[in-house]
């Protein structure tokens, strides 16, 4: 049974390292942007919004399906380097395995 106690051991270990690098990951911040940076998006590690900036101009113009094609352009692309993030932070770990159910 010491086997077995040890691998719980190494479990609970891991846990531990995988909530501390979401943690981390919860703290950095990445961007999307559409037009040409007439909207950026930011969100952090976790995937949650964190911001959303829009150019004057664009606002101005008037073209509301224009503004609100940007707008899930540039968050898409935020979340998607979101998730390239929390990828990589959580490589770091497991040294390159892709464990499923880890992310």
């Amino acid at each position: 049974m010491k086997g077995f106690g040890d691998m719980m051991k190494q479990a609970q270990r891991m846990k531990a390292e995988l909530e501390r690098i979401q943690e981390e990951a919860a703290e950095k911040r990445v961007e999307g942007s559409a037009g040409g940076g007439m909207v950026t998006v930011t969100a952090d590690g976790r995937g949650e919004i964190v911001a959303v900036r829009i150019d004057p101009e664009v606002a101005q113009s008037g073209d509301l399906e224009m503004l609100q094609d940007l707008i899930v352009a540039a968050t898409n692309e935020a979340m998607r380097r979101a998730r390239e993030l929390l990828s990589t932070e959580m490589g770091r770990m497991t040294g390159g395995l892709n464990l499923p159910g880890l992310m």
